[in-house]
């Protein structure tokens, strides 16, 4: 929306803090265009952010470590798909929401918009937290998974090193220091950096497949990849083992929101959010299903996975199929610099969560950590604080890594929890009945009463609501003020 009507402005009020910046520019209302900042982004480099977040192409392979043991193969494969199929549905809904409300708190101001007056603060502070937490561990979870394949390519070098919990540690606030340099000092080629990652990302990937198919020997049979069940979980149901396998592919394709976040600082965010969210999810699908293949085929030696090289069991892989030290090395490098440059966007969509909730009053500090640095036109506070937090709870890592991996492995259930709140309140009367119809909610009910009246050509001529939610109807129809109440 080019800009949010005068009714939508009061009922974000209603939890807002409406702090004001050094100028005293009242902030957060609602209004993507009441934040006077910079235009970095546009729909690549967009899509830049959201594609890496996950990076499927590459990171789906360091999953390996979740279905060793948990399923096996045919869980990987196919729990991956059942998996893609539904995160879709998500991503489609959350997409309308993001057409029709374009907003950098992304959740937070949907909630505020679905839910009944009187439970509107409440709710949307729970999901700005629930988000916020998401990102949070998201983000050191990369941070993490980051300085293991570092030391995982010391290992492959020198098979004779033992790397301690504070060498992990350093490694792991380096990269911390190192995210922090493309959202600060660097950001003005922050843009250029994003749309050739998206490039680096697919050809590391396809390298990565083209070796493994060229070099492995032995490869696995039809029957290994696709029926050979493996349960060492200590769960008698085979079921429950699958529903446990299926985290791979809901951590494949998330983060469906992070395009959301920067809504404020892309030109026409109702129809670009929407449009690279569905990209990023659908080319994210895509290019993961056949790296699973070829991971699966291409495993020579099952038994070193349960013990791999730097924890990691796609290094390991590599180690065994490859059967080369420099491809050894240049395939482990390819997966470090993929996730060093994840961490980047992750922070990025850490630091404008932390900073739209702050706008909002929602964290302690708020007016300080909403605060933007007027040289560079970025939240400065919020992504310093950002590192801080992420670099203190890597300190977990020094006393027990299992405590540290129970925590980061929450951040799947508070992304997911955060979605699921705008869209129960969306499809339940109960949550709507106190206020006006959407207007993809009178869109969708004018749409059904035509249909009802005649089977005619005029049906025809209406936009449905899919095209109206994700590509062409949305810049059209989120400007008019026809549907309103």
């Amino acid at each position: 929306m080019s800009g949010t009507t005068g009714k939508a402005k009061q009922d974000m009020k209603t939890f807002s803090s409406n702090a004001e910046d050094d100028s005293g520019h009242e902030i957060g209302i609602g209004d993507v265009q009441a934040v006077g900042l910079d235009k970095p982004f546009n729909i690549w480099s967009a899509l830049g952010i959201s594609f890496s977040v996950t990076s499927v192409p590459l990171a789906i392979g360091t999953y390996l470590s979740v279905s060793v043991g948990v399923g096996g193969s045919p869980v990987y494969f196919f729990g991956y798909i059942v998996s893609v199929v539904f995160n879709l549905c998500i991503c489609a809904s959350l997409g309308e929401l993001a057409a029709v409300f374009p907003h950098s708190s992304g959740q937070v101001y949907w909630t505020s918009q679905l839910a009944p007056q009187r439970y509107a603060r409440g709710l949307s502070y729970l999901v700005g937290w629930l988000v916020a937490a998401g990102y949070f561990f998201w983000t050191a979870a990369t941070f993490l998974i980051t300085s293991e394949l570092i030391f995982a390519l010391v290992q492959i070098c020198h098979s004779q090193f033992t790397p301690l919990s504070w060498h992990y540690y350093l490694a792991y606030f380096a990269i911390g220091l190192w995210a922090l340099l493309p959202n600060t000092v660097f950001f003005k080629w922050y843009p250029l950096f994003l749309q050739g990652l998206v490039v680096y990302i697919n050809l590391g990937g396809l390298f990565i497949l083209i070796v493994l198919l060229v070099r492995s020997s032995p490869k696995q049979t039809s029957e290994y990849v696709f029926k050979d069940f493996v349960n060492q979980t200590g769960w008698s149901s085979n079921a429950v083992v699958f529903f446990i396998g299926l985290l791979p592919g809901l951590t494949a394709i998330n983060g469906f929101d992070s395009a959301a976040h920067m809504a404020e600082e892309m030109s026409e965010p109702s129809r670009q959010v929407p449009q690279v969210m569905f990209i990023s999810a659908i080319a994210s699908a895509v290019s993961g299903l056949p790296m699973i293949l070829v991971y699966m085929f291409c495993i020579t030696n099952p038994e070193n996975l349960l013990d791999p090289v730097g924890g990691q069991p796609i290094i390991q892989l590599m180690v065994d199929s490859l059967r080369s030290l420099p491809l050894s090395i240049i395939g482990t490098l390819i997966f470090v610099i993929c996730f060093a440059c994840a961490s980047v966007t992750l922070l990025t969509t850490f630091t404008r969560v932390w900073w739209s909730l702050a706008r909002e009053g929602g964290v302690p500090c708020s007016k300080f950590m909403a605060r933007i640095s007027d040289p560079s036109q970025l939240p400065i506070n919020s992504i310093i604080f950002s590192v801080v937090a992420c670099s203190l709870i890597g300190l977990l890592e020094l006393g027990s890594a299992t405590a540290l991996n129970a925590i980061l492995g929450s951040a799947v259930l508070c992304i997911f929890s955060s979605a699921n709140q705008q869209l129960s309140m969306a499809n339940q009367p109960l949550f709507i009945a106190n206020q006006p119809p959407t207007q993809t909610q009178q869109l969708r009910r004018t749409w059904e009463d035509i249909l009802k009246k005649t089977v005619t050509n005029q049906a025809a001529k209406l936009p449905k609501p899919t095209e109206f939610s994700l590509w062409k109807w949305e810049t059209r129809l989120t400007n008019t003020t026809d549907f309103e109440a």
